[in-house]
């Protein structure tokens, strides 16, 4: 007789492992988000990296719906946190540029902060002074316009406060009449916008800034990045 066959193994059943979904959007969300905690107190740099946070904001909401929820949290947390962040840099660094301009904290929007080009307003930590104004014509390389009638004006900077002073949060624009005047770039005259290096304590920064002709009175505003500047007015 024969042995009979031995029953064959049943086989065992392996749990099918689920798929990852909106993974790889978590993870970027989460990345981006770092980034832009560390950007955030780097002026300037925040603003990239706002926007890059805000990327990862969106990016973290679509992941929320995803298999790594809990990754997703965290990375729509620290983009929020980074926008936040850079809100709170940006305002404390116009704050203490106000401070040192001398600008009132309350109704800054009231002038009273007007002088004629040649004055020099004398704000707590620096004095700035426009002055010297100079007719030339635009080179063949200048922008926004070449061989165009402009005039450009010194600007000085003297720091007399204890610590060093960043002439890159400075902005000068300027109107002619009742329009907005374009600024000359223009490496022959020597008009390369505004310097970022900073000025050290008892130290001058002097630059000259262009602008293209219009008709009417010229009115140079140093400032910051917002509606707070000083004024300074040439009639002609």
């Amino acid at each position: 007789m024969y042995a009979p066959n031995p029953p064959s193994p049943v086989p065992t059943a392996h749990p099918v492992p689920r798929p990852t979904k909106f993974a790889g959007l978590a993870w970027t969300a989460l990345i981006l988000g770092i980034v832009g905690v560390v950007g955030s107190p780097i002026i300037f740099f925040n603003n990239l990296t706002a926007v890059v946070a805000g990327v990862g904001f969106v990016l973290g909401v679509i992941a929320l719906f995803g298999s790594k929820k809990i990754l997703a949290a965290i990375g729509v947390v620290l983009c929020v946190l980074a926008v936040v962040f850079t809100v709170i840099a940006q305002g404390a660094a116009v704050k203490e540029l106000n401070e040192k301009l001398g600008l009132p904290e309350s109704d800054k929007k009231a002038s009273g902060q007007m002088y004629a080009v040649g004055e020099t307003h004398r704000g707590t930590a620096v004095d700035i002074t426009v002055s010297d104004p100079k007719a030339f014509t635009t080179g063949e390389y200048a922008a926004p316009a070449q061989n165009a009638k402009a005039t450009s004006y010194q600007v000085t900077v003297v720091n007399h406060s204890d610590k060093p002073w960043s002439a890159a949060m400075l902005l000068v624009q300027a109107t002619m009449g009742n329009t907005s005047a374009e600024q000359v770039f223009d490496t022959n005259a020597g008009l390369g916008g505004t310097p970022s290096q900073d000025i050290l304590p008892g130290k001058e920064l002097t630059f000259r800034v262009g602008f293209v002709d219009a008709p009417g009175d010229v009115t140079i505003q140093v400032g910051a990045v917002t509606d707070d500047k000083v004024y300074f007015v040439q009639k002609r």
